[in-house]
């Protein structure tokens, strides 16, 4: 199935507002059949090298191995690609939506884990490792939203695989977490651009003699979502 196609057949399905079992059945459907054949991903390749205007549409990403291959208008959902050069795995994270992801070429690893504290502690996670299994090329897995959908993802092997995720609505806008379950700590991971906010909210938190005087903390604050707004508060 073409990419186009499989965009059109997604928003149809997401027309129909359908229960998350329907929804993850007959996606995972459409996923199959997009995952069937792997050479237009090789096209797809070609652009990143050759494209200059497909490359400067590239969504800035907390994954550098992430391609943005479509984003809906209506923000319903989105298609991501990834590569993975061999013996890489990616961090262990969490998602802001629930989502679908499969292998297209080479198998791919998945680690899922459970979280085992309540998540009230700022920077503290506890995990437990749930399972290890391999999508095989064609193969597809649910993902499910915030500490249901904790995992790792990666290749199963030596070869360089490449795997494609679809990602619904974000219900949690701004950032995912990335897990270190060794140290027991967890972090918001940000995109590079909104990182740069965030850094500057928490230096200027830091740093209150630089800047109060000229502007209050109030305007400053006041048109940013709450989770930026909350690194400034907790930098302070």
């Amino acid at each position: 199935m073409p990419l186009e196609k499989f965009c059109h057949n997604f928003h149809l399905l997401l027309e129909k507002k359908p229960e998350r079992s329907e929804l993850f059945t007959s996606g995972h459907q459409l996923l199959q059949e997009l995952l069937s054949e792997a050479k237009w991903f090789g096209k797809v390749l070609c652009r990143l090298v050759s494209d200059p205007a497909f490359l400067e549409m590239q969504t800035p990403s907390v994954f550098s191995n992430e391609v943005t291959l479509y984003r809906s208008p209506d923000k319903t959902f989105a298609v991501l690609g990834y590569i993975w050069e061999p013996n890489s795995l990616g961090a262990i994270h969490d998602h802001s939506s629930w989502g679908l992801i499969g292998s297209l070429f080479h198998p791919m690893l998945e680690v899922k884990y459970r979280r085992l504290d309540e998540g009230k502690v700022e920077g503290y996670a506890e995990l437990q490792k749930v399972s290890s299994g391999v999508l095989k090329a064609g193969e597809v897995q649910p993902i499910l939203p915030l500490d249901a959908g904790i995992h790792q993802t990666g290749t199963a092997g030596n070869q360089w695989t490449f795997s494609l995720g679809i990602y619904g609505k974000s219900i949690r806008p701004g950032y995912i977490q990335f897990f270190h379950p060794w140290e027991k700590r967890v972090i918001r991971a940000y995109p590079p651009k909104v990182f740069k906010k965030v850094l500057a909210l928490r230096a200027l938190a830091s740093s209150p003699e630089i800047w109060k005087g000229d502007i209050s903390e109030n305007s400053l604050l006041q048109s940013l979502p709450d989770y930026l707004a909350g690194e400034f508060q907790r930098s302070s």
